[in-house]
């Protein structure tokens, strides 16, 4: 079982966005998504983490001051590990989200388990 802790303001995954340069358009994810998943990938490589293979089952307890979509604060959180916990979180069978209302902002963050599902 890998256990985590990702300090601070969960970040919800960012609706993709749409570039133009020149006469190319393009799509991309926002800054702030891009920032969040890269600081969840260091939290996990730093424990220590290598990918699982097979099916793993994945449970979160966000906590926030905010009003956010956990779906979205999910698919940050699990697109953060990718290549890191899992080998793709396609492996993810089982997801179990809770949200938590805290009053400061000391006390935001996201508390991870990834065990191997059988």
């Amino acid at each position: 079982m890998i256990k985590l802790t990702i300090p601070g303001r969960p970040v919800p995954k960012g609706r993709p966005r749409l570039g133009v340069r020149g006469r190319k358009a393009f799509v991309y994810t926002p800054p702030a998504t891009r920032e969040y998943e890269k600081i969840v990938g260091w939290v996990a490589k730093s424990l220590g983490c290598r990918p699982v293979e097979g099916p793993v089952s994945v449970s979160l307890r966000v906590f926030c001051r905010r009003k956010m979509d956990v779906d979205n604060v999910a698919k940050s959180i699990l697109d953060g590990l990718n290549g890191i916990a899992y080998e793709d979180d396609d492996q993810v069978v089982e997801l179990r989200v809770r949200k938590f209302k805290v009053k400061n902002k000391a006390e935001e963050r996201v508390e991870i388990e990834i065990r191997e599902a059988g």
